[in-house]
């Protein structure tokens, strides 16, 4: 089973290899162009541009097989009707004549001026606006094209296109396309412009009755085009995204995050420094006898700390939090999450940075495939199911202060099984049916097809359930040292000498967010910066700094422990108040308030969406990345305090 299980792995592996190895031409190949869809930087409402009224159309016309993260990137192709045929300059082609009604030219108007832009395809390359680099000269991309312009009252509709490819000649004479560049214009006419300048655009004129509905009309859009071929050797097929990613402010852009990098790495190492300095000082005067205090010690805050109230909560410290069950979910949910998001960026990092074999095959799939973020996102996710519910069940039973042996029934286990694998999926599916919801009712390309839904499901049910079920058995069987101190005799009653019934504003739940995540957000913020523009403001551009990322995420990490540690040793040290389970969650999670509140700063003063289901699709979604941020730091921080108490508490006993 095993030995046909590898040849299917293999036989797959081979086949995405071929499938995305690049292609090769010679002069007289067809090459396909394919419509996408149109998107603007005003609205989260994208639409096929293959059902848009006042586009040509044929009927042997047919939609693209999409892969899933296409499909949940929200891409939809289809085959478009120009003919293209490699090295073939074509100075002017007709497209069609094209007649619309009333509503086509409004619709065309109200998508003009909100700012639409027209995405296609072409060898796995977007269709790019060219732009000429105010800095150094040089030439970059933006993706797609602009659907029309306004002047003055009017607005004006490009129907002729001069479609530039941009290619690299082999030396085994074949050759292989590098730059797809497009050049609209608006023509009041069958003729094509070429580079004269002497030609009228295209209004696109609404006539109304005294109620202000449309009035019958039948518009007339010529639609043209010419296509170039032009041999360009400086470019390679390795490198033939660096002009979509060397943008206008890639050079800044790439200064701001190494100045932000260092910042963080030294404010990270600082922070480091204290939490160490404070630490070995404080345990190593806790840990020694009572009489070895020195008595000058007159500061109540110096006395609490030296008096080692907090040894006197080894019978309590390890009692169950309460809603054991809620935290240990929350707990299991955030490492599924965190292992998710940090293998999709190590493979995007690596991606970026390294290349596989001769061809950089591997840099090509990710680079060609633009859904691949998404559908490594899933695949990761289905595969973290195993992990969330292998720690999970750990995180339980440590929790829950039961002994090592212990192991809990079938049907015990497969109910934290199912819980500890599928919440987190469960709640993202949850989030983008409700989303789901409002953009199927505007008819926008973004809505999942029934299909897709299906297949969503189908992987949630076969294969994220029972890797989840197999992670917690095997986390259920696994062993602990049965000498450890986590399993302790405690009785409700609270130990001699506790402050646990003084009420604290450190303990405060605003107090603790607001303090806890100041900095963890610091070092976050030139991050989420860039992908909110480059996510919800600049469409058009391509987030790439996975390297950035990646130590960023790190750096967090190690400040979200440190923090942990130091709200868990002040709450039992300061407060002798033992319940630090749910205290190192709700600070480490800290960092997930900080995120969605600066999305709605960024929200107000940044975008400009003014209908009500873009600003419930941005909503929704930033609540449910920041929720996911939340509990990848709130299970860190949880996990990075039980070793904590371990250690304090295994060395007090030692003692």
């Amino acid at each position: 089973m095993l030995h046909h299980a590898l040849i299917i792995f293999w036989l797959s592996c081979t086949l995405a290899f071929l499938a995305f190895s690049p292609k090769k031409y010679v002069k007289g190949d067809t090459v396909e162009l394919l419509w996408n869809k149109i998107e603007s930087d005003h609205t989260q409402l994208p639409f096929r541009y293959h059902d848009l009224p006042f586009v040509c159309h044929d009927r042997t016309q047919k939609a693209k097989t999409l892969l899933l993260g296409e499909v949940l990137k929200g891409d939809r192709f289809w085959e478009s009707i120009y003919q293209l045929r490699f090295g073939v300059d074509q100075p002017c082609t007709q497209l069609c004549d094209m007649y619309t009604s009333a509503t086509g030219v409004a619709r065309a108007d109200h998508l003009i001026r909100n700012g639409y832009v027209v995405h296609w395809s072409l060898d796995g390359l977007p269709g790019a606006t060219t732009f000429t680099s105010a800095n150094h000269g040089s030439k970059y991309y933006a993706a797609g094209f602009p659907l029309g312009f306004v002047k003055g009252e009017t607005a004006y509709l490009y129907n002729h296109v001069t479609i530039v490819v941009r290619y690299h000649k082999e030396r085994s004479g074949s050759n292989a396309i590098v730059g797809f560049e497009i050049y609209p214009k608006s023509v009041n006419g069958v003729e094509c412009p070429g580079t004269s300048k002497n030609y009228k655009n295209l209004p696109l004129t609404i006539s109304k009755d005294k109620n202000g509905k449309l009035l019958p009309q039948r518009f007339h859009i010529p639609y043209t085009y010419s296509v170039y071929w032009r041999e360009d050797n400086s470019v390679t097929y390795n490198n033939r995204w660096d002009l979509y990613y060397d943008n206008e402010t890639s050079e800044t852009s790439s200064q701001i995050h190494l100045l932000s990098l260092v910042n963080s790495v030294v404010l990270a190492c600082l922070v480091s420094m204290v939490v160490a300095i404070v630490m070995v000082k404080v345990l190593k005067s806790d840990l020694k006898p009572e009489a070895s205090i020195p008595l000058a010690h007159s500061d109540t805050l110096t006395r609490l700390i030296h008096s080692g109230l907090w040894k006197n909560l080894v019978s309590v410290v390890m009692r169950p939090p309460v809603k054991v069950a809620l935290l240990s979910t929350l707990c299991a949910s955030g490492i599924q999450c965190l292992v998710a998001m940090m293998s999709v960026i190590v493979v995007f990092t690596v991606n970026n940075k390294l290349s596989f074999g001769t061809g950089s095959t591997f840099n090509a799939f990710f680079n060609n495939h633009q859904g691949a973020f998404f559908s490594c996102s899933v695949i990761l996710l289905l595969a973290s199911g195993f992990v969330s519910a292998f720690f999970g069940m750990i995180f339980h039973k440590l929790l829950s202060n039961e002994r090592p042996s212990t192991v809990y029934h079938g049907s015990k286990t497969r109910l934290l099984s199912c819980a500890f694998a599928g919440t987190f999926p469960f709640s993202i599916f949850s989030a983008v049916m409700f989303i789901n919801l409002f953009v199927w009712a505007k008819e926008s390309s973004n809505a999942l097809p029934f299909g897709t839904i299906i297949v969503i499901i189908l992987l949630f049910g076969l294969i994220e359930l029972p890797l989840g079920i197999i992670g917690g058995v095997l986390g259920n069987r696994y062993e602990f040292d049965t000498n450890s101190f986590f399993v302790t005799s405690y009785v409700p009653q609270k130990p001699e000498g506790s402050l646990d019934n003084r009420r604290s504003i450190f303990l405060s739940p605003i107090i603790t967010i607001f303090a806890f995540g100041l900095i963890p957000f610091g070092i976050v913020y030139v991050d989420l910066l860039f992908i909110f523009n480059s996510v919800w403001l600049e469409k058009t551009t391509f987030y790439y700094m996975y390297g950035f990322l990646l130590l960023t995420a790190l750096l967090l990490l190690v400040v979200v422990a440190e923090s942990a540690i130091v709200a868990t040793y002040i709450s039992l040290t300061v407060y002798s108040n033992p319940n630090w389970q749910w205290l190192s969650f709700r600070v480490s999670s800290s960092l997930g308030w900080y995120v969605f509140g600066y999305s709605t700063y960024y929200f107000v003063y940044n975008l400009q969406m003014s209908d009500v289901v873009s600003i419930i699709i941005y909503f929704a979604y930033m609540a449910l990345v920041s929720a996911a941020i939340g509990v990848s730091c709130g299970a860190v921080g949880v996990l990075t305090s039980l070793l904590f108490v371990r250690k304090i508490y295994g060395a007090a006993k030692r003692d």
